[in-house]
């Protein structure tokens, strides 16, 4: 996973960020140890002894990068929120259309998902072990795709915009799962079949003819 060195650090209560390469590497690490726990354990099974076993380093330097358990935690769904948007703008930076962004944004979204399943239980998770951050992460979402919904509102029908960003991020959520669920990683035809399937529902209830 890809790690974001955050420079508002209010929107990452109890990080501490290194000031050096090294440092970060270091993080990163503890990172990767605790979002494997996290996925195959589960927040409350998870001690910071555990992640710093996995992580081979000791407790005392997990301490110089995050003040407790939840600060990492909230650190990982922050990040999540930044790479997924990340790679979903990288996917449709070359498309003209809505319709074009919608399909190969989603396209991205599953593909990410499929590489990285275990986004969904520590993000979900977070419903419980930390509401605000919950909520937060979603409406984050929302606000930025109603945003760019409307930039392209002659392209759609009269839809109320926000309405339309959060069906569409449910649709894209359970989409996905679906592929994850199936327990084997689709071939790209059948990753566009998919899609494309979609497409048909967007099409009709969605864009104007």
């Amino acid at each position: 996973m890809e790690y974001i060195f955050f420079k508002d650090t209010s929107l990452v209560k109890g990080v501490i960020f290194p000031k050096s390469q090294l440092g970060f590497r270091k993080m990163c690490k503890i990172c990767d140890a605790a979002e494997k726990l996290f996925d195959k354990k589960g927040f409350y099974e998870t001690s910071i002894a555990d992640i710093c076993r996995l992580a081979g380093t000791a407790i005392g330097t997990f301490y110089i990068y995050f003040v407790d358990k939840t600060a990492i935690y909230n650190y990982l769904v922050r990040n999540y929120y930044v790479i997924i948007k990340k790679y979903i703008s990288k996917s449709i930076k070359n498309c003209k259309t809505r319709y074009e962004m919608e399909r190969e944004g989603l396209k991205a979204f599953i593909r990410f998902g499929l590489a990285h399943p275990q986004c969904y239980k520590i993000i979900w998770g977070s419903s419980h072990i930390d509401p605000e951050l919950f909520e937060d992460y979603y409406l984050r979402f929302a606000e930025s795709y109603t945003g760019a919904l409307k930039e392209y509102g002659h392209e759609l029908l009269d839809i109320d915009y926000s309405t339309i960003a959060w069906a569409l991020m449910g649709i894209a959520n359970f989409v996905c799962l679906k592929e994850i669920m199936a327990h084997k990683r689709p071939s790209e035809k059948e990753l566009d079949t998919t899609v494309d399937e979609v497409m048909k529902l967007l099409s009709r209830g969605m864009f104007k003819p």
